[in-house]
């Protein structure tokens, strides 16, 4: 269970409103947000406003390739605020 009795997570961080989505993503990388799940195929999904913006197999800190990431953040936020929550999906056995 780790440190699930605290969820959920938040943290805070600024960017410029012309950064990309990506850049979150980077920055969230540096800190290595994502939390490291031992065994294969497992992979958290990035929300905004209900809708996947990215998707992270396995343990990658970098999201998979998609038309998202290059979008600037403005686009996702609310009065300056972007809210991004993850989905973990854990391994079919």
């Amino acid at each position: 269970m780790g440190d699930d009795v605290n969820a959920p997570h938040e943290y805070s961080f600024s960017l410029a409103e012309d950064s990309s989505l990506l850049e979150v993503f980077v920055h969230l990388e540096k800190k290595r947000y994502l939390a490291g799940v031992a065994g294969k195929n497992h992979s958290w999904d990035a929300i905004i406003n209900k809708k996947q913006v990215a998707h992270f197999k396995g343990n990658s800190q970098k999201p998979e390739p998609n038309k998202f990431l290059n979008k600037p953040i403005s686009k996702y936020s609310k009065s300056g605020q972007l809210n991004l929550g993850f989905i973990y999906n854990s391994a079919n056995t």
